[in-house]
């Protein structure tokens, strides 16, 4: 799992020479393509003006002609690297500033369309070259257009290499990691610089090796900004900020052979516990009430407290990723057999009766440090992570939030917050024990109250359902590892089981049909067998899986239900229930299709192929071996 890369929104701005703004170009009927060239044109020959005024006047028409996205592409298609990418050397501090303003907008509203145009056309070159007159005797002031300039160049460096593999490399064959390095120092640099190029460190730092190794020089001051305390109320959330995208870097650089790193992520976790412990119910009410007015408020800290909140709910988002991460991190380290090992595996111990009796000690043993599983029991952690998977935002909310576009994009990461908080859940649970969750009573609940609320928002939102659904089937993998005896489980009926067997035939995303069969796969698994009145459920999920093995046509949906059936029966205890379904005979059917589907879509699989290729291996073994068994019940 790679870590995933954060986009700005930027508002729109007001035009501030007075003159149309892109929309109204659009809306003008009158305003022919040719028109609207035109008017590109004379903006880049103003910008190519000896005049500095008319250069200058002409640097904001294009810096706000490119808040809209489709004029961003447009204009970064027409060359306007080439056209002032020169003026970032320009002997004129407001020209060089305007010129950054400039690419920032067109950089950071076209995206990777974009960003990939002004790397072809060289924007690197004049960027590194601005960039590097800063590193000698330069110290910002407190205002001033070269702080904001020295920001913004960094900015629009990000924005590139957050789009573009080429700008990484050209960053690592410049050494820039090095230049950056020394504005780590706050004491100097300041806060607003120094969280900047911490965070364009965290793009370079995701498996680039060049980077990392540059960045692990500094690891010192790295980790001793996580210490940074805050004066006032006013700065804390700045502060938090930048402790959550160190945190972030700190991830990153480190490595199973980190002698401090126990140290260094037990202090990561302090910090992203502090992030989440913000109620993001107030930052939606605060929001609520003044988004809507926004464009008639006249008050700047209004403004001001709307970006202090959005950033509030950017860094919670950021901090459940780092978590996740953080987790991911000791999965990978504790899972270092080869794929051919692991079918190996597979194939010697799968079926064996006393198998499950073997590893049943392993599976309810935490993988997790117990230096940070400790953290997460004192601050609560887990409980932080619950309350942001909560929907939050009621009919009115949406109502509010969707008039406008900043309202549209907090809405969106409202719904980001809650994705992450279930994947976070989703890595966190298989390496700590059931007890920190509360116990399995405890966890069987979460998963109901998931369920109960999920059916509001899933359906319109798939990214939501898939990590929702991955949180649910991992609680449920969960308590089948530590062999929970759930009441509430055991009354389930077929009645309660046949919406989830609904949404599967209905839901047209591959990964929430996977999760809800491997729910259905574990639900089943945890009934307890000897029990008559659970005959039925059982049977039902057994049928309903074997149909979908021989209907489905995408092959990674019939290897998950073909290998839920295999799990399911498994045990011998209910190969009563084997030979009540024939069993031997509908799987004997299900092959020939399921390879045929193996064979014709083997070329797209790609992560999904050890899965299709380890049932494919597994599936004949099976089919014998309970054939073997079923005749020894039919003699009984």
């Amino acid at each position: 799992m790679g870590k995933q890369k954060r986009q700005r929104q930027k508002p729109h701005k007001e035009n501030p020479t007075g003159l149309p703004s892109v929309q109204e170009f659009e809306l003008n009927e009158e305003l022919t393509e040719g028109d609207r060239e035109k008017i590109l044109q004379n903006v880049y020959d103003d910008i190519q003006s000896c005049n500095i005024e008319e250069k200058l006047s002409a640097l904001q028409i294009l810096a706000s002609m490119s808040c809209d996205s489709s004029m961003a592409k447009q204009i970064a298609k027409d060359g306007i690297a080439k056209i002032i990418g020169p003026l970032l050397m320009d002997h004129n501090a407001a020209i060089r500033a305007n010129t950054i303003h400039t690419l920032q907008e067109i950089a950071e509203n076209g995206k990777e369309e974009v960003c990939n145009d002004l790397i072809e056309d060289d924007i690197i070159t004049p960027l590194t070259a601005l960039l590097r007159q800063y590193y000698l005797d330069w110290k910002p002031k407190e205002i001033g257009d070269e702080k904001m300039t020295f920001v913004r160049v960094v900015s629009v460096l990000w924005t590139l290499c957050a789009n573009n593999e080429i700008a990484i490399k050209r960053t690592n064959d410049e050494d820039l990691v090095s230049f950056l390095i020394k504005f780590l120092n706050i004491d100097i640099y300041g806060i607003e610089i120094v969280t900047i190029v911490t965070r364009i460190m965290i793009c370079l730092s995701d498996e680039n090796d060049t980077a990392i190794n540059k960045i692990k020089e500094s690891k010192l001051i790295l980790s001793s900004l996580l210490d940074l305390k805050f004066d006032d109320d006013k700065t804390a959330s700045e502060v938090l900020f930048l402790k959550t995208c160190v945190a972030d870097v700190l991830i990153n650089i480190s490595n199973s052979t980190d002698s401090e790193r126990i140290h260094i992520f037990r202090k990561v976790l302090l910090v992203m516990s502090n992030v989440l412990a913000v109620d993001h119910r107030q930052i939606l009410s605060c929001l609520t009430s003044i988004l809507p007015h926004e464009r008639n408020a006249s008050s700047n800290d209004k403004r001001k407290k709307v970006q202090e909140n959005k950033m509030i709910l950017e860094m919670q988002e950021q901090a459940l990723q780092i978590i996740t991460n953080l987790c991911f991190e000791y999965e990978d380290n504790t899972s270092n057999c080869d794929a051919d090992d692991l079918e190996t595996m597979e194939l010697e111990s799968e079926y064996l009766e006393d198998d499950d009796a073997v590893n049943e000690d392993l599976r309810t043993i935490s993988t997790f440090p117990v230096e940070l599983v400790e953290v997460i029991n004192d601050r609560n952690l887990i409980d932080k992570i619950w309350d942001k998977t909560k929907f939050i935002i009621d009919k009115d909310n949406h109502e509010i939030l969707e008039q406008t576009e900043e309202g549209k994009a907090t809405l969106k990461q409202f719904y980001g917050i809650q994705c992450a908080a279930y994947l976070c859940l989703n890595n966190l649970l298989p390496g700590i024990e059931v007890d920190v969750f509360g116990g399995v009573d405890n966890l069987f609940r979460k998963w109901m109250e998931i369920a109960t609320e999920f059916k509001h928002v899933a359906e319109k939102n798939v990214e939501l359902a898939e990590a929702g659904t991955a949180a649910m089937r991992a609680i449920l993998q969960r308590l089948f590892e530590v062999r929970a005896n759930v009441f509430e489980l055991n009354q389930l009926t077929c009645d309660e089981i046949q919406p989830m067997i609904n949404d599967v035939n209905e839901c047209v995303n591959m990964n929430v049909r996977v999760n809800l069969i491997r729910m259905l796969c574990n639900l089943v698994r945890m009934l307890n067998n000897k029990d008559s009145k659970n005959y039925e459920t059982i049977k039902l999920v057994s049928t309903f899986l074997l149909d979908i093995s021989k209907s489905e046509t995408r092959v990674r949906v019939i290897a998950e239900s073909i290998d839920a059936i295999m799990d399911i029966y498994a045990e011998d205890d209910i190969d009563h229930i084997a030979a009540d379904i024939k069993l031997v005979p509908r799987l004997l059917s299900v092959m020939p299709h399921f390879k045929n589907k193996m064979h014709q879509q083997k070329k797209h699989l790609q992560d999904d192929m050890f899965v299709v290729s380890t049932v494919n291996a597994n599936l004949m073994r099976f089919i014998k071996y309970k054939q073997k068994q079923l005749k020894i019940v039919k003699k009984k």
